[in-house]
């Protein structure tokens, strides 16, 4: 039986205290006053409730009560209040019993024991009231064998410790505590003893400080004296790290720990490492700045002692709601051999990476977005810690605004885009890029429709308009202030289109389209081979040049539908799904007149006479079609299912369906205005997944004209005996996915969050750096092989070249801890030559409050390996183990 008791008594003068109790003490509990007052426990006494009806809610200030208070309160009672009573009520609870000695002022409870006052609260199998010197003893139950069995735990504020033994002092609010454990964010303390100040302030004797939570941590760093102040930090005298309670030769002058709730500076500790070319270095240290609770900078430094150092910078920013980005500024200064080595090197690059993303709930309608990311050419190659970076061969960058209005159907796009290229060091920059749109609406279309819709008012159209002004330069003759405005191409290109959909005899889709585009171009480029200088000659041209293009398409579609229904057995039916389409389209000519868009060039010795576009390196081009286009198209698109009967949960009956081929098509066209070979290549595609573990695609190529040897004929193959068509290029692919049985998955989905803003912070916090050990396998197979006839002269036999290639990458966990990922493939030359592609292996060993991690490329270019054992919590993210070979060190 459980009576929480409610005791909120005050010290008066020894000559009433007996009557006061008693009088209280039968007022509470008429029915129980049985309770015999006696200084040791009574186990067959029911559990007592003791309390002042007139703190019956406690007090939670803790000044003294004032004057009115106490007079309410005598007045009440009908007795005089003590000067020294606590300024609140005591509020207590207990399982078993609970025992009042009045005589010598003692207040005893047993069995899950409970304790209040103000904001503190304390649990203990039994507590120990002295009213005389108002102070609480809190002892644990133990069994036979001296084990702990109940609950010993103290409260203040946000502050939560668990100790075995506790003396408390009311009026001063002090504790000296026995084998206390407090928690303080990712840390814990583990104290053999500690007094605890009215300020919550600690100081502790022979504690521990660790990140492992387990009663017996794997580590700790442990120190003879500490001092923890609440809600900033724990700092320590001398202190010695111990990993299964063994010492190292790690030793500590002292130790700080940070506990102050969010962004805080802070150093980050450097790793070493012993490179050929740089020699012996220390990498990435530096210091966190915790500006606001806005903005964090990193700023960290590599210095090696051959003379290369690096200096990188990163400034995080983020306001819930509004936006967040990071601003990337980094410099490496890489010396390679010693001035008087002819193969010493000295290479200095920068760069510069910036990410901003404006949350869309700020200003509805509007959004911002910035990725930019340049440098020199050979940063990544030289300064890069993975391979991803050191195989990435272009920078991109992409500054957009767009707007759109609520209600109307336009929307604008203003950007600045950047792009290079680190092989060719061709860099083009776009400054600025605008496109208006304007979307589709139906212009004969009545305001208030009624009835069927006539021919009409089913036309709809679109329009949009697009600005571009780009400069192309090779980076290694950047210079500024010799930017001149020439050195920019523009050009604007406005696109409008024109399109209707019917249904005609009932079953048929009629669609048309007319799109329109015309081009304002300031520049044109005339080509023409010298004979007398064995050159290319060109020819610019400045000024307002107007050129247009569009074209008409009309297309008929249908649907024709098998089925097949099956009364018993497994299959319960299987439909086919045919949709034939056959199109005509028209695109004028635009080389000869009325348009003369393009002109008449040679641009080779022994080359033929061709129209060349003057706009080919413009940003948006010119008109493409030289002559007049016009031609039927035709195509055969096919689908096909199965549905299956099943056992539902309970026994019932269902049906599934299945997907057998999920597109299987054939397409080509015939030019109506060409002279000759008017048949194109026909062309096939096919598509389907099995048991939505396999995937397999395929296209192939087939031509319908005769070859002889590589020289086209205008003979259909099927007239000189060759067949229909010959096969021409195609490729097959068959892609596998398998995964084992994703443990805890409902409460890793929760834990995780499926929201964009709880993935968002997950990942700032390193969630995505560490594996997913709840996968116990995963295997991913990419398998290809492509095919081209290779045609020959001098009566040679046409022959089929076939590559092949294979990639693969998976994991699987060697036991609950460990885990090993694979990522290679392999490249084969026409089956005769088996290369290992990229190869790398990343072996991880979860340690409870620790991780161990390997990289390992093993061979080839870019050999090279990662070992890190680091503490998992990011508090003491500096304590780790780091060794690593860089792959520059094989050149």
């Amino acid at each position: 039986m459980n009576l929480p008791g409610i005791l909120n008594f005050y010290s008066f003068a020894a000559s009433r205290l007996l009557c006061i109790m008693v009088a209280v003490f039968v007022w509470v509990c008429p029915v129980q006053s049985h309770a015999q007052a006696r200084d040791k426990r009574d186990t067959t006494a029911a559990p007592v409730r003791v309390a002042d009806s007139a703190a019956a809610k406690a007090d939670t200030m803790a000044s003294p009560p004032d004057t009115a208070s106490v007079e309410s309160k005598e007045k009440k009672l009908g007795i005089k209040i003590a000067p020294d009573a606590l300024p609140a009520a005591v509020r207590t609870s207990a399982r078993d019993s609970a025992v009042l000695d009045m005589e010598h002022n003692m207040f005893y409870l047993y069995g899950a024991a409970e304790a209040g006052f103000q904001d503190v609260s304390v649990k203990s199998g039994k507590l120990i009231f002295n009213q005389k010197i108002n102070t609480l003893l809190a002892e644990p139950d133990v069994d036979s064998t001296g084990k702990k069995t109940s609950q010993q735990e103290f409260k203040q504020g946000t502050e939560t410790f668990t100790y075995d033994t506790l003396k408390y002092n009311f009026k001063s609010k002090r504790a000296v505590v026995r084998n206390a454990r407090s928690q303080y964010g990712e840390g814990f303390v583990i104290s053999e003893q500690i007094k605890r100040n009215a300020d919550e302030s600690i100081y502790g004797f022979h504690s521990l400080y660790t990140t492992c939570n387990l009663d017996h941590p794997h580590f700790g760093i442990r120190a003879k004296k500490i001092k923890v102040i609440p809600g900033r930090v724990i700092a320590s005298g001398p202190a010695n790290l111990e990993i299964m309670d063994v010492p190292t030769p790690l030793f500590l002058p002292f130790g700080m720990f940070p506990i102050k709730q969010g962004e805080r500076s802070g150093f980050i500790m450097p790793t070493y490492t012993i490179e050929e070319n740089r020699g012996l270095g220390l990498q990435r240290g530096g210091y966190y700045f915790a500006v606001n609770d806005y903005l964090g900078v990193i700023t960290q430094f590599d210095i090696f002692s051959k003379g290369s150092w690096g200096f990188f910078s990163t400034a995080q920013y983020n306001k819930r709601y509004q936006y967040t980005g990071s601003l990337a500024l980094n410099y490496a200064y890489r010396k390679t051999g010693e001035v008087y080595d002819p193969e010493s090197s000295i290479s200095k690059d920068f760069q510069i990476t910036w990410s901003h993303q404006v949350d869309p709930r700020s200003r509805p309608g509007t959004s911002f977005s910035a990725s930019v990311n340049v440098g020199t050419s050979t940063y990544n190659q030289l300064n890069g810690l993975t391979a991803s970076t050191v195989l990435n061969n272009t920078y991109s960058s992409s500054i957009s605004y767009s707007k759109s209005w609520v209600g109307k159907p336009y929307s604008l796009n203003v950007s600045l885009r950047h792009s290079q290229n680190t092989l060719s060091r061709l860099v083009t920059v776009g400054l600025p890029e605008m496109n208006f749109n304007l979307g589709q609406f139906s212009p004969f279309q009545r305001k208030n429709m009624v009835g069927t819709p006539r021919w009409y008012e089913k036309i709809s159209a679109s329009y949009s308009v697009g600005l571009a002004n780009r400069w192309n330069f090779y980076d290694t003759s950047l210079a500024l202030n010799n930017i001149a405005f020439n050195d920019f191409d523009n050009a604007i290109k406005h696109t409008a289109s024109l399109q209707a959909n019917y249904n005609v005899f009932r079953y048929f889709t009629w669609n048309i389209n007319v799109p329109y585009n015309e081009y304002w171009n300031t520049k044109a480029l005339y080509r023409s081979y010298n004979p007398a200088t064995d050159h290319l000659d060109s020819t610019l041209k400045t000024g307002f040049f107007a050129t247009r293009d569009f074209s008409v398409n009309t297309s008929l579609s249908t649907r024709v539908y098998g089925m097949k229904m099956f009364k018993r057995g497994k299959i319960a039916g299987i439909r086919h799904v045919l949709t034939p389409t056959v199109g005509l389209s028209y695109i004028p000519g635009f080389a000869k007149s009325p348009y003369n868009y393009f002109y008449e060039t040679q641009l080779a010795k022994n080359a033929l006479t061709t129209y060349e576009s003057p706009y080919y390196n413009t940003p948006f081009g010119g008109p493409q079609n030289r002559f007049n286009q016009g031609s039927v198209n035709f195509g055969l698109q096919n689908t096909l299912q199965m549905k299956v009967r099943t056992k539902d949960s309970t026994g019932g009956n269902n049906t599934k369906n299945i997907s057998l081929i999920d597109g299987l098509s054939i397409n080509g066209s015939y030019n109506l205005f060409a002279d000759s070979n008017k048949m194109s290549n026909i062309t096939a595609a096919f598509r389907t997944s099995i048991l939505q573990i396999f995937n397999v695609s395929a296209n192939a190529v087939f031509d319908p004209y005769r070859y002889n040897g590589t020289r086209l004929t205008r003979e259909y193959l099927v007239n000189t005996g060759g067949g229909l068509m010959a096969f021409t290029g195609g490729s097959v692919a068959v892609g596998v996915t398998l995964s084992g049985k994703k443990k805890n998955k409902e409460e890793q989905d929760k834990a995780t969050g499926k929201d964009g803003e709880a993935k968002r912070l997950l990942g700032n916090g390193g969630y995505d750096d560490y594996y997913d050990f709840n996968i116990p396998w995963n295997l991913n197979i990419n398998a290809g092989v492509t095919g081209n006839r290779v045609r020959r002269d001098n009566g040679l036999a046409d022959t089929v070249v076939f590559r092949p290639n294979l990639t693969f990458n998976g994991g699987f966990n060697l036991t609950e801890r460990w885990k090993l990922n694979v990522n290679s493939g392999f490249s084969f030359q026409s089956f005769t030559k088996v290369d290992i592609g990229y190869t790398q292996i990343d072996i991880s060993r979860d340690l409870h409050c620790w991780q161990m991690s390997l990289n390992l490329v093993p061979f080839g270019t870019y050999r090279s390996f990662h070992f890190t054992l680091q503490v998992k919590a990011a508090v003491l993210q500096d304590l780790k183990l780091t060794r690593r070979k860089a792959y520059q060190d094989n050149f």
